[in-house]
């Protein structure tokens, strides 16, 4: 009953929202973020109308909102994220949520997720029988609150791998339709996932922490699975990204042509020259790691899965420097559904005492992020033409980044969703 309150508090709170935002509204702050220089200009001002930025000086008469001493931003951009899933379930807890629950989870997650300034996201993975398109679906017609979305639906795993449900009885049965062990199963999976309206392909390309019997470092797919995963999803016009922790896997991906390697913790100097070389993006996801090792293990991780975050954590430095090194793209992501998604701004400071500066981290989750899904021309930057997708931060966040783990002005589309 509770659930259900507010999923229906969201849409009646939603209808306000909507309404009078189609004024212009002009917005100014002490500062303003230029996502393809990495620079700051002072003092900041963008005005927009009809859910767009607009060019040249605003009307007389449009409405404005005075930001102070803060720093405005292009909507910030999560490129992992699970928000089906309910950080802190023990193993038993997750298999007792429903569908319908998740569902109603990724509701109420949505709503943290935009509040947290991140007004685009990529959904990398549900287990809700497509329950994430329904939910982007929902968003997109304005009937729920929530990041605009890219969905992925239930990513592919080969038999024992990660994405696999391993570890139980072989008499109890799950879902295996996302069980991939053939370049023919690879074909024919992406043309049904694309019928049911995913965005991108979503593959294990290597174990994982959070699963039973599988190791993180080992490729999980043959060449030739890979390759047919990658070719098919660029015949019906999207692209494949692949979680992959190890070096192999990282690097039979990486030749396969996916898009996107996501962690990469165990990422060979070569390795990253390689995805330079063919422009391939990484989504590092730092905190998640963090998060599954916090003393007292608050999210109630089994303690397999702890020891593997523990033995990956001293290599995924020296990998993320090999990426920065090399050059590669780096693109934000979280992983949040590990941990709760509130805290969708945790990786800010933690790519800054990786050794990026303050300015490249906000272009991960801007710029970056925006060109990895394809939508440079739409979000990113604050320039004239696209999305009014806007936030407003406390500060100078390249004096503080931890800053960017309050965001007090959240605008999408050009409506408030939330203002200090």
């Amino acid at each position: 009953m509770r659930r259900a309150s507010i999923a229906l508090g969201l849409v009646l709170g939603i209808a306000s929202a909507l309404s009078a935002q189609d004024h212009a509204i002009v917005l100014k702050a002490a500062r303003i973020f230029d996502s393809k220089t990495g620079r700051l200009a002072s003092p900041g001002q963008v005005w927009v109308k009809d859910g767009r930025i607009q060019p040249g000086a605003p009307p007389a008469d449009a409405e404005v909102v005075d930001l102070g001493d803060r720093t405005l931003l292009p909507g910030l951009i999560d490129c992992h994220v699970h928000l089906t899933g309910k950080a802190g379930l023990d193993e038993i807890s997750q298999l007792k949520e429903s569908k319908a629950d998740k569902l109603l989870d990724g509701v109420v997650n949505a709503r943290k997720v935009l509040e947290a300034g991140f007004t685009t996201v990529r959904d990398c993975g549900s287990d809700t029988e497509f329950g994430d398109v329904s939910l982007r679906n929902a968003i997109a017609r304005g009937e729920l609150e929530g990041p605009r979305m890219l969905v992925s639906g239930p990513p592919f795993s080969i038999t024992g791998g990660h994405g696999d449900t391993n570890g139980f009885p072989g008499d109890i049965r799950f879902d295996e339709s996302n069980i991939v062990d053939s370049p023919e199963q690879a074909v024919a999976k992406v043309r049904e996932w694309r019928k049911r309206g995913v965005d991108q392909i979503k593959i294990m390309a290597t174990g994982g922490v959070l699963s039973n019997n599988d190791d993180p470092g080992a490729p999980s797919f043959s060449p030739e699975e890979f390759k047919a995963f990658v070719d098919e999803a660029a015949r019906r016009g999207t692209y494949v990204c692949a979680h992959a922790h190890g070096d192999a896997g990282i690097r039979a991906a990486v030749e396969a042509g996916v898009r996107s390697i996501e962690h990469g913790s165990l990422m060979s100097p070569e390795t990253a020259r390689l995805m330079k070389q063919k422009g391939t993006f990484e989504v590092p996801t730092l905190y998640a790691l963090e998060s599954i090792v916090e003393p007292g293990n608050p999210l109630h991780v089994p303690a397999g899965s702890v020891a593997k975050a523990r033995a990956l954590m001293p290599q995924r430095r020296a990998g993320f420097k090999a990426a920065l090194d090399a050059g590669v793209t780096i693109a934000y992501g979280t992983d949040i559904g590990v941990f709760d998604h509130a805290r969708a701004a945790a990786d800010f400071p933690l790519l800054v005492s990786y050794g990026m500066t303050p300015a490249q981290a906000l272009q991960t989750a801007t710029l970056n992020a925006s060109q990895l899904l394809r939508l440079d021309k739409e979000i990113g930057t604050l320039e004239p033409g696209k999305a009014a997708d806007i936030v407003a931060v406390d500060g100078d966040p390249l004096v503080n980044i931890n800053t960017m783990l309050a965001v007090p002005f959240v605008m999408k589309g050009g409506k408030v969703w939330k203002k200090p």
